[in-house]
């Protein structure tokens, strides 16, 4: 695992760390490092991430990065098989094929607060999405939409499609011009294996 630093400013006492879950959400490894990060550099293998051998085929990797104060600066999720590269002219390893098991992961109902307000011409859906759950909730999906259920465009959005672990949140905002909103909006949660929740704004 190696962390990367685009600015022209070194970072000291940040903290990486990785957690790796099966496909059931259960976390089977994690690990914690510090790091001095140069600007404009690279940490090349700070740790390396272990994959126990009985892991489920499909499974999961959060890593985060800390500041110096222990604030949450950065963070990335990836899913993973246990598939085997076979060569350049196959579709196959880790990061390319087996994850029809992703079909198996069990329903999560996420808890959603929402506010609207509007400033400067623009209309903005603020939210805060959680899960409370004891599963992760796999690439969820926020969408304004209008009353024949097509997307609100243009829309811009702070983030999307994203996944949450149990007991995460992650506040979005969604802005559209006044001018391009609907009679009768509709704000959608949803997810692969997220329950939908539809909100008439």
């Amino acid at each position: 695992m190696s962390v990367y630093n685009d600015y022209y400013k070194s970072f000291k006492a940040y903290k990486v760390s990785a957690e790796v879950f099966d496909l059931n959400s259960k976390r089977v490894f994690t690990k914690v490092q510090t790091v001095d990060i140069p600007e404009d550099g690279v940490v090349n293998d700070v740790f390396k991430i272990v994959f126990p051998d009985n892991i489920t085929k499909v499974h999961f990797i959060k890593l985060r990065l800390y500041d110096e104060k222990g604030k949450e600066v950065a963070s990335t999720f990836y899913w993973r098989s246990t598939d085997k590269y076979e060569g350049a002219k196959t579709l196959t390893g880790p990061a390319t094929s087996g994850f029809e098991d992703l079909a198996k992961l069990k329903s999560v109902q996420l808890k959603t607060k929402y506010k609207i307000r509007e400033a400067s011409g623009s209309h903005f859906i603020e939210a805060e999405i959680q899960n409370n759950s004891s599963r992760i909730a796999f690439f969820t999906q926020r969408q304004l939409l209008d009353e024949k259920g097509k997307p609100v465009r243009p829309s811009y959005y702070n983030d999307n499609f994203f996944s949450l672990l149990p007991g995460e949140s992650r506040k979005i905002t969604i802005e559209t011009s006044k001018s391009d909103m609907p009679a009768n909006p509709v704000f959608v949660v949803k997810g692969w294996n997220v329950k939908p929740q539809t909100f008439n704004l």
